[in-house]
């Protein structure tokens, strides 16, 4: 399999991945993330899926990581969920992480093999996002497992 199909087919699970978790969130802001997230794999897919295509890209960058900070202020809109049917929120991130961990590994790699400079270019600018997006998660990960931190007076 070519090195741009297979990157595209992990952007499409990312993406999947992140709209299933984004719909088990109860939170809006957590979802917001998920949904975020989402958006942004899309954005790799079709870069990815234009650069096989044609050889030529246009690609805006990752807004994600400039808003995550906000996405806590407003928890006025939580919807009723039964405790017993909801997920895990560190080990949804925690799985999160992984999952980016990997694609930063895989576009390091991809990036290393490159025939071509506008490859390399590519899988580096896609590299730097899945970067981003662990950083993201790594913050929300650290609010869930220690909150007192984030909120001294809980």
């Amino acid at each position: 399999m070519h090195p741009l199909e297979y990157a595209m087919q992990i952007e499409v699970q990312g993406k999947e991945f992140y709209l299933k978790q984004a719909s088990l969130m109860e939170d809006s802001g957590f979802r917001e993330i998920f949904e975020g997230l989402a958006a942004d794999e899309e954005k790799h897919y079709e870069l990815l899926k234009q650069m096989k295509d044609s050889g030529l890209y246009d690609y805006e960058g990752s807004q994600m990581s400039d808003r995550a900070p906000l996405l806590f202020i407003d928890s006025s809109s939580k919807e009723k969920i039964p405790q017993e049917k909801r997920p895990s929120y560190i080990t949804i991130y925690q799985q999160a992480v992984e999952f980016e961990e990997k694609s930063i590994d895989l576009y390091g790699e991809l990036a290393r093999e490159a025939t071509s400079e506008r490859e390399r270019e590519v899988f580096l600018t896609l590299e730097r996002e899945e970067e981003g997006h662990r950083a993201v998660l790594w913050r929300v990960l650290e609010f869930l497992q220690r909150p007192e931190e984030y909120y001294p007076y809980l």
